[in-house]
């Protein structure tokens, strides 16, 4: 039986497949590792002496890629080429094959994903294996960011998964924005569909595969005779440390969390290690290598809005290449003044902003002078047209060309 196990990187993201891809063949040493590099390799960087086998997402064959890496940021290309990569993959005729995201961590061989892939066509874990408790945070989350956690997924070679990665992948390389308030999340809420449609799934539920920050209220992590152990019983397969600020502190992820490594102290070692190794692989030489579908070909900054406005007129400017500084689309978004040299927006969510910021309170004068002006009922039809564009690929009518 043949074996394989892959992740998907950008260039900056390297050395965290570097160090997964070294703990996944120091337990599984007959298996062959694949990296799918969604960037362009710089001349200088030689990676000849890999222990992984590098594809470069170009080599793809994606049909109209380069509209297809304009249309999608960063996270929505890396997530959404993911069943192109693995159908690639499985062609090479692979009896199983794994994909795990590139920050996670193999401590032990994954025994059980491959016993349940003997008899099974499809494999995932859920997010959670148990109510979450309301003074942690409810299932809201999971209802927004999906049932299942994408970070892996395994297939065994059969027609039902061809077939499963077939639907997954026009699915992704069309619809899959991260757009949650739109029901979407980049190649991950599509797999909530996949137990109804595909009958050869397998639902995993080992507490020792995916453990990460969103199920630590079910999960303790405790060393007996060297093997750590999850909840004294399942051994501790894979961590997946999602959000992880390599640089230390205390903080589990730069994600919301309510845990710390103060009030989950069985984390600290897996942590200061992990952290360690992937400083020791090059993460800080590879952190600010810039990402090559990222600029215009002038080197002009593509943010998000330039993005959904190219992916909500598509069939207007999907015949010529988006990048291309001389394109009628670039023409176009310069005379809209979409164009930046930033996007900023991440840096902001409700715990962040102010109430005593003079911006907000600009707005929410504004907001009840509309109040006093159109009345309860408009302005509540006001509000509801402001949730619709706030949406940045429903601005086309804003935008209208």
């Amino acid at each position: 039986m043949t074996l394989a196990a892959c992740t998907i990187v950008s260039l900056n993201y390297l050395p965290y497949a570097r160090v997964l891809c070294d703990s996944f063949l120091r337990h599984h040493p007959e298996c062959r590792f694949y990296v799918l590099l969604v960037d362009r390799l710089p001349d200088e960087i030689d990676l000849t002496n890999e222990l992984y086998e590098l594809v470069l997402v170009e080599d793809l064959h994606i049909p109209n890629f380069k509209s297809v890496a304009f249309k999608y940021d960063v996270l929505e290309l890396n997530t959404n080429v993911k069943p192109t990569f693995l159908k690639s993959l499985i062609a090479r005729g692979f009896d199983q094959l794994v994909y795990l995201d590139p920050d996670i961590y193999v401590y032990h061989p994954l025994e059980s994903v491959f016993s349940a892939l003997v008899d099974s066509s499809i494999v995932i874990t859920p997010h959670s294996l148990s109510p979450i408790p309301d003074d942690i945070q409810s299932e809201v989350i999971l209802l927004l960011g999906g049932v299942f956690n994408l970070g892996f997924i395994a297939i065994r070679q059969c027609e039902e998964a061809v077939s499963f990665l077939s639907w997954w992948e026009e699915r992704c390389l069309n619809y899959a924005y991260n757009e949650p308030r739109k029901g979407m999340f980049v190649d991950q809420k599509w797999i909530n569909l996949v137990p109804c449609f595909f009958g050869g799934t397998r639902i995993l539920q080992e507490p020792g595969c995916n453990m990460a920050y969103w199920n630590l209220h079910e999960r303790q992590l405790y060393v007996e005779n060297g093997t750590i152990r999850v909840n004294r019983s399942s051994p501790l397969e894979f961590f997946h440390f999602s959000g992880i600020s390599v640089d230390g502190g205390d903080q589990l992820s730069r994600r919301k969390c309510p845990y710390t490594l103060q009030n989950r102290p069985d984390l600290q070692p897996i942590y200061e290690d992990y952290r360690s190794q992937l400083i020791q692989r090059g993460f800080r030489e590879f952190k600010t290598h810039q990402y090559a579908f990222g600029h215009f070909d002038n080197g002009q900054f593509i943010n998000r809005l330039t993005r959904s406005l190219y992916a909500a007129n598509i069939e207007r400017f999907g015949g010529e290449d988006p990048f291309s500084s001389s394109s009628h689309f670039y023409v176009w978004a310069r005379g809209a003044r979409l164009l930046s040299v930033q996007d900023s927006a991440n840096a902001y969510s409700s715990e962040t902003y102010s109430k005593r910021d003079f911006r907000l309170r600009l707005i929410h004068s504004s907001l009840r002078l509309a109040l006093c002006v159109l009345g309860a009922d408009r302005y509540t039809v006001l509000l509801k047209y402001l949730s619709h564009i706030s949406i940045l690929r429903n601005q086309r009518d804003v935008f209208a060309i």
